[in-house]
């Protein structure tokens, strides 16, 4: 599942050996990939407004399951599949996208008084090469209050957290969000504390692919005859036609494979989305899951009407798929101490 960008080109079969068509990035397909991809790489960690306190620390595991539409195109054409028998259907396409992005973290959480707690996270992304570590920094502008008129406010926190992902080398992608959250705890007759809790969050997800090859199974070299580049002194250059400009110089056969590179460039996409979990503790051991959705469709959140019109298959020729809502449950076990 890890990106295989250079497929995602506006027409297949513009790389085959002979065409006179130049490959162009279908950045529409790009946008749809990473907004679904950066939805499962966002910041999810289960946790209440009220923070662990001055003395308080908190480690935990967490998992996030994420849907992802498996049956669109950008998912087929734009990733990864397991190994196959046949060599040419696993460079081609990835035929059976996994339905759930699982994204596993450690988390280290701790209080620093005055409402304010902190929080780092380690995880990594089944089926992919995606490292992701993140950082949170939250306020509790209001907890624990029980006396007077204050004792009917909900506990009330506001956060900032992000994530970054490595190890993937065709793109670089990350997640920032801005969240605030609203809870109350229960106490049980035996001990135990059930606090339920609801936030919104807007998240932000930025991306950047690499230069890329957008034909990797041909060379353009062995194509052209490649003798150098067309600069003074280098060995082919002398004989190339016109002044010196860098440009390959070809001894033989054509240098129209050159033209078949390029770059999706950088993405910026936004999300709102909806929190609503529960968390146990009882005495050290401490449990948490939450459902994530979104509040908004995904084209109704975007500031830039390019990025709307792609997400919303606005203007698309042939088979689109607008990007749907998408759903992540977070599970989490943890001693707080």
């Amino acid at each position: 599942m890890d990106p295989a960008l250079a497929r995602l080109v506006v027409e297949p079969g513009c790389g085959a050996a002979g065409s006179a068509s130049v490959c162009v990035p279908d950045r529409a397909a790009y946008l749809q990939l990473v907004n679904q991809l950066g939805f499962a790489l966002a910041p999810s960690a289960p946790h209440e407004a009220r923070t662990s306190g001055l003395s308080g620390f908190q480690v935990s595991l967490a998992g996030a399951f994420t849907a992802i539409d498996q049956q669109a195109d950008y998912w087929r054409q734009g990733t990864r599949g397991r190994a196959s028998a046949d060599p040419q259907l696993g460079a081609s396409e990835n035929a059976s996208p996994d339905g759930w992005l699982q994204l596993y973290a450690l988390e280290l959480r701790k209080g620093f008084g005055f409402g304010i707690e902190a929080a780092g996270s380690l995880g990594i992304m089944p089926n992919t090469s995606l490292v992701a570590w993140g950082a949170e920094l939250r306020v509790a502008l209001l907890e624990g209050m029980r006396h007077g008129a204050w004792r009917y406010l909900p506990d009330t926190s506001l956060g900032l957290a992000l994530r970054r992902a490595t190890g993937l080398p065709e793109l670089a992608i990350g997640a920032a969000t801005l969240d605030a959250r609203f809870s109350e705890p229960f106490a049980g007759p035996s001990g135990f504390i059930v606090t339920p809790w609801l936030g919104y969050q807007l998240l932000r997800i930025d991306a950047d692919s690499a230069w890329l090859d957008l034909t990797p199974g041909r060379d353009a070299l062995a194509e052209c005859g490649y003798a150098g580049a067309n600069v003074p002194g280098a060995p082919g250059g002398s004989d190339a036609s016109g002044a010196p400009d860098g440009t390959p110089v070809c001894v033989a056969g054509s240098s129209a494979d050159f033209a078949n590179a390029g770059s999706f460039g950088e993405a910026e996409i936004y999300r709102h989305r909806v929190l609503v979990g529960l968390s146990y503790r009882k005495e050290l051991l401490r449990l948490g899951a939450e459902l994530i959705t979104d509040l908004l469709p995904p084209d109704a959140a975007q500031s830039d009407s390019a990025v709307a019109g792609s997400l919303s298959c606005e203007g698309a020729e042939g088979e689109c798929r607008p990007s749907p809502r998408q759903v992540t449950l977070v599970l989490q076990i943890g001693a707080a101490f």
